[in-house]
């Protein structure tokens, strides 16, 4: 009997050991970073070191020391708010003889919308008040309040005007409006309801491209409207997440979705300016992951690696403290054919790319890195 006891006692001492072996693993898995966010913390910080260590790297090229937003390239230069000098700036193209555009800003900017001609833009700045949007001129360096009921903001093509989504503070229903970038001689274009839509010109037109806010519960059909607020109409459907970056020529549109809905697997398509012929390229990634060649044909991306699966996208990347560890590609849509920038001995580093542009020469590609803020270059 006492030997049985021995035997039940010592089983059972095994199985709580194997229990809390198992517990301890899947609930610290790194792989797992929306599971645990004190591991996911840990993992942040051990990214940003890697971030400061990769500067030396050949294939990757930290070319700004501090934290930026937005950055983007002009004819000769780059433009870009630094977060350390709380001024909008400009820089060489090699992030050299940094020089303060515009300063003495309202409040830290959380988004940046350039003109196309980089002499403007409209800043959101968070308050107490939920936030506003500002018209900021860089050649007279003034700075504009727009209406707290604006919001969704977007250039023309010429960049002379912009569109908005107006939120009536009474009934709550939205519209799409054209507007000076002072906010003023305004004209409605379509009533949107009570949909919060997403907005971007069609490059080389006169059209606006509407689309609700992305979401991976849900579809996200693509709508078109001209600029005097005729002709609305679909031309897109069926695509659940949905978001959209057109060619410079307007042509073409790459197509990011989600394979089903509440799902973690991305997936990236490409249609015709009118919506037609769907082709799968194979290349999961996310908008804001990609900039198009001036040749119309060939796209830059990041690549993200697998997300946990009960991550919900594009959800989940925006709204949690998720990062994904991107390699770098090139894909030509008429032949299908891509290419890797970096070889993987050279990924020395983890980076999550962000905000990807091209130098006006197409001999280099920026990104900036999700967890550091810090903007990095790739010569192509």
């Amino acid at each position: 009997m006492k030997k049985l006891f021995i035997i039940s006692g010592s089983l059972f001492l095994l199985v709580l050991i194997f229990l809390a072996v198992y517990n301890f693993a899947f609930k610290h898995n790194s792989a797992n970073p929306i599971a645990d966010p004190v591991k996911k913390e840990e993992i942040e910080k051990k990214r940003e070191t890697e971030a400061e260590t990769v500067t030396r790297s050949v294939a990757f090229q930290q070319i700004i020391p501090e934290s930026v937003l937005q950055p983007v390239a002009g004819e000769n230069s780059l433009f870009y708010y630094s977060t350390r000098d709380q001024a909008l700036k400009e820089a060489g193209l090699d992030g050299r003889d940094p020089t303060v555009r515009l300063g003495g800003l309202p409040g830290a900017p959380t988004r940046i919308v350039w003109s196309p001609n980089r002499t403007k833009a409209m800043l959101f700045i968070k308050g107490s008040d939920g936030g506003l949007w500002y018209y900021a001129d860089l050649r007279n360096q003034v700075i504009t309040p727009l209406k707290k009921e604006m919001s969704r903001l977007a250039w023309t093509s010429l960049g002379d005007r912009m569109y908005y989504q107006f939120t009536d503070p009474v009934s709550g229903l939205r519209s799409l409006n054209i507007s000076q970038p002072d906010g003023s001689n305004w004209q409605k274009l379509a009533d949107l309801g009570t949909e919060d839509y997403f907005l971007s010109a069609v490059p080389q037109s006169s059209v606006v491209a509407i689309w609700p806010k992305t979401d991976g519960n849900r579809e996200s059909p693509l709508e078109i409207i001209s600029i005097n607020g005729e002709n609305r109409h679909a031309i897109l459907t069926g695509r659940v997440g949905a978001d959209f970056l057109w060619s410079p020529n307007g042509q073409r549109i790459l197509v990011q979705s989600v394979a089903e809905r509440g799902g973690h697997t991305l997936a990236l398509g490409l249609v015709d300016a009118n919506g037609g012929g769907y082709r799968n390229l194979f290349s999961p990634t996310l908008v804001s992951k990609i900039a198009w060649s001036k040749d119309n044909e060939t796209f830059y991306y990041a690549l993200p690696g697998a997300f946990p699966t009960e991550t919900v996208l594009p959800n989940d990347y925006f709204s949690k403290p998720l990062h994904s560890t991107d390699t770098f590609w090139k894909m030509n849509v008429r032949t299908g054919k891509k290419e890797r920038l970096v070889p993987l001995d050279e990924m020395t580093a983890s980076f999550d790319a962000t905000d990807l542009f091209l130098a006006p020469t197409e001999t280099d590609l920026y990104f900036t890195e999700r967890v550091s803020g810090k903007l990095y270059r790739i010569t192509l």
